[in-house]
């Protein structure tokens, strides 16, 4: 949401007429579509896709305080995609939309957020710091729910659509369907050699059946160098396979690989698990369990990281701390982009369980009760229902006391986000 101060008669750039303005936009959808061309003969066009789907998800944040503050009555002066240099803009009643050059997000500007702000006595009663308490905290709280929207709805969609790959699933059906069979670098696998094929499903090992994937990999990893015979269904039909010899995971090397997969004797088959899927209704109900474990783990590990900034002083300072797997840290711009396209390569399931992640811990992030932050203005808002309710009129925090407090969140968060641009550009670089 915007702080900044604006003129009420505010408009467009001065002099540029409608014909003008569908200039500019046109000229601006072409570059875009010369982006588009370029990254695709780049082959980087999926990356750059997810790119634009997380600018796209800033655009909605700010949608959602768009919404809410124009149902509560508020004006809204402002609604811009992007930063900078405007590029295209339209007048639409009060309020003017438009196109910045720097697509790095976008801005809702509502007018008398807080009491340092100018306004004119005739939209004073429409300015948000006049509005019911309960209107300023569904304004302040839409950006974030707008981000756990789009979570739970990309859930649906991952858990309908292409599936998920074990990141929420973490055991799946043991007749979950063969997503690929390997082949070692030294020659067949079992699995080849079984005659297995991506889309086969796995009934039985030995005449017995397995609760989940957990305990079908178990059991065969119990077993290196052991005879199994494989009960397969494919396309509708089942089959029993010829005796094969389970490999031993210690002594073989998958083909893309440098290294043996297990360091001890290991029983592997040479197949990997695909995606899981459930119906909509399942869909539905995964999707509310996933996102509250996503959500239980989001906080606890934002907690962590804005309470070790020595954390990344090590990380900054040592490598080993920095490769640390257990270490957490905030990833930059530049980090989103690296897994962006690492996300791409593996498939769309693993696009949207990224974009999931992003959603939940923006969301939350946004909630931390610290201007310029949306919590900081639900942080206010109750403030100053309470001081209300004891003073039994109204009460407007003065901002200009809470300014050492606000300087010194935009040094954290500067730090933050300075040494974790650091820290990824060093991992490119490497």
């Amino acid at each position: 949401m915007g702080q900044r101060r604006t003129e009420p008669g505010e408009a467009g750039p001065r002099g540029m007429e409608p014909r003008e303005q569908r200039g500019a936009l046109l000229r601006l959808a072409l570059v875009v579509v010369c982006g588009l061309v370029v990254a695709k003969l780049a082959g980087a066009l999926d990356t750059v896709l997810i790119v634009m789907a997380l600018l796209l998800m800033i655009v909605l944040h700010e949608l959602g305080h768009f919404l809410t503050a124009k149902w509560a009555g508020m004006k809204v002066t402002e609604f811009f995609v992007g930063f900078g240099p405007r590029l295209w803009s339209v007048r639409k009643g009060e309020t003017t939309y438009g196109v910045k050059a720097l697509p790095l997000g976008g801005y809702c500007r509502i007018l008398g957020m807080t009491n340092l702000e100018v306004v004119s006595p005739q939209d004073e009663a429409r300015a948000y710091r006049s509005r019911p308490t309960w209107r300023r905290l569904s304004v302040a709280f839409a950006g974030s729910f707008m981000h756990f929207l789009m979570a739970f709805v990309l859930l649906v969609v991952l858990f309908a659509g292409p599936g998920d790959i074990g990141n929420l699933v973490g055991n799946p059906p043991a007749d979950n369907p063969i997503a690929a069979v390997d082949g070692f670098a030294t020659g067949r696998s079992p699995a080849q050699e079984a005659g297995l094929r991506p889309g086969d499903r796995i009934v039985a090992v030995n005449g017995h059946r397995f609760a989940g994937w957990s305990q079908l990999t178990a059991y065969l990893r119990a077993r290196p160098g052991q005879l199994v015979v494989l009960s397969v269904e494919r396309a509708g039909h089942r089959f029993t396979t010829r005796p094969v010899r389970l490999a031993d995971g210690s002594k073989v090397v998958v083909e893309g690989d440098k290294a043996p997969l297990y360091s001890r004797p290991t029983g592997l088959l040479g197949v990997e698990a695909g995606p899981v899927r459930f119906g909509l209704l399942g869909a539905l109900e995964h999707a509310g369990s996933s996102f509250g474990s996503i959500a239980t783990v989001s906080v606890s590990r934002l907690v962590a990281t804005i309470g070790s900034p020595g954390n990344y002083v090590n990380m900054l300072q040592s490598q080993k701390a920095a490769d640390n797997p257990h270490a957490t840290r905030f990833v930059s711009p530049v980090g989103v982009v690296v897994l962006a396209h690492e996300a791409a390569q593996i498939g769309w399931s693993e696009v949207l369980y990224l974009l999931v992640l992003i959603n939940i811990f923006v969301g939350f992030f946004n909630l931390v009760p610290l201007l310029p932050l949306d919590g900081g203005h639900v942080a206010i808002a109750l403030y100053e229902k309470a001081r209300s309710l004891r003073a039994r009129r109204p009460y407007h925090a003065d901002v200009n006391k809470l300014a050492p407090v606000l300087y010194a969140v935009l040094a954290v968060l500067a730090f933050y986000a300075i040494s974790s641009l650091f820290l990824d550009l060093r991992d490119v670089v490497r």
